[in-house]
């Protein structure tokens, strides 16, 4: 069953085309990576999916409901949680009061899960240090906490891990497993091969189209790549490996 279709989509700025006829099936309960250069329609995709931008032109399907039907801006404003790249909560809230103010905004009532998501996020202990005071690691921890408050059904991260030592690295993808596990779907841009390893699925992109999709399984099994650098000289920068 598809979680997510993207039937042709475009999207252009002026005559520069970002993305061009692209098509993506993500099936419920994957975790897709995605990899691209700088340039290759990652972010413009990721901002058309959150509804931030809208297509020039394609149909995007969520849960059977697409983009000209009135039900899928509101599936996606409750059954969508994103994490962007850079810090994005109020840094003079503290890490407790940013997680109740999500709650209120979600109208979520059980206060009990305040304490569930921060434990769940490791940050026990740090419910009353504020947020621009937090490392690297643990503000990324707070957003991917933020992502998740309304359980989303799809989950879509943009480089999230960045900021991340392997430690923290860890930590934050035992969550996303866990989510998994409890049925969101998600979708993750990286740039390192260990988290691609993570998901089931690879989709490369260049100047706004898949250029390679594979399974995960099938990407071991072929053991022709160790970096990501190599898939990108493979089929964007056309080198021989």
């Amino acid at each position: 069953m598809d979680k997510l279709k993207i039937i042709d989509l475009t999207k252009s700025y002026g005559k520069l085309e970002v993305l061009k006829d692209f098509n993506l099936t993500i099936k419920v309960g994957e975790i897709v990576a995605m990899i691209g250069v700088n340039g290759s329609g990652k972010s413009t995709l990721i901002e058309i999916l959150c509804g931030v931008k809208k297509s020039n032109s394609g149909t995007i399907i969520f849960d059977g409901h697409s983009n000209f039907d009135r039900k899928f801006n509101a599936k996606l404003k409750y059954e969508l949680g994103y994490m962007p790249q850079s810090f994005s909560l109020f840094n003079d809230l503290t890490v407790k009061e940013n997680i109740e103010y999500l709650y209120a905004v979600y109208s979520i009532q059980d206060k009990n899960r305040v304490q569930e998501i921060i434990d769940k996020c490791y940050l026990s202990g740090k419910e009353k240090q504020l947020a621009k005071n937090l490392s690297g690691g643990f503000k990324q921890l707070l957003s991917l906490a933020a992502a998740t408050i309304n359980e989303p059904k799809l989950l879509i991260l943009d480089e999230p891990t960045s900021a991340m030592d392997p430690l923290f690295r860890k930590q934050f993808w035992s969550i996303i497993h866990d989510c998994n596990l409890k049925g969101t779907t998600v979708l993750v841009t990286t740039h390192y091969m260990e988290e691609i390893f993570e998901c089931q699925k690879l989709v490369c992109l260049s100047e706004g189209k898949i250029v390679f999709e594979s399974d995960i399984g099938n990407l071991i099994k072929s053991d022709k790549f160790s970096t990501v650098e190599e898939l990108l000289n493979k089929y964007i920068i056309k080198e021989k490996i």
